[in-house]
């Protein structure tokens, strides 16, 4: 799935700046048709960007679900230091997991689509 707009990755580590800055370390998977395993694409460190978006970040927990809403890569390149840095920002998301988001008897019974699944 990768670091894209609708994509669900999980939240490893969540740690609050600002009001309108929040760092996450977040990892999206994809299943293996061959393999029939989950294979991780993305690892990394985001920033979730604007007051909305830094507090509602600064709530979650490690272990959390979340699909990516509105987002930006950008690089720059230090001549100095001969270095690309890749800077990866969240400005919008929902939160997927059961704990803050409880799904409805009828949506646990029918079970999960194989793409939506992160791992």
């Amino acid at each position: 799935m990768g670091f894209r707009t609708g994509a669900l990755a999980s939240v490893w580590e969540v740690t609050p700046l600002s009001e309108t800055s929040t760092k996450l370390k977040i990892s999206t998977s994809y299943k293996n048709k061959r393999t029939n395993t989950y294979e991780q694409d993305f690892s990394g460190f985001v920033l979730a960007i604007g007051t909305a978006a830094a507090q509602k970040a600064a709530l979650l927990k490690s272990g959390d679900k979340i699909r990516l809403g509105d987002i930006d890569v950008s690089t720059k390149y230090d001549k100095e230091k001969k270095v690309v840095y890749t800077n990866y920002r969240v400005f919008s998301f929902e939160n997927n997991s059961n704990t803050n988001n409880p799904k409805s008897a009828a949506e646990d019974s029918e079970g999960a689509d194989e793409r939506s699944l992160p791992f």
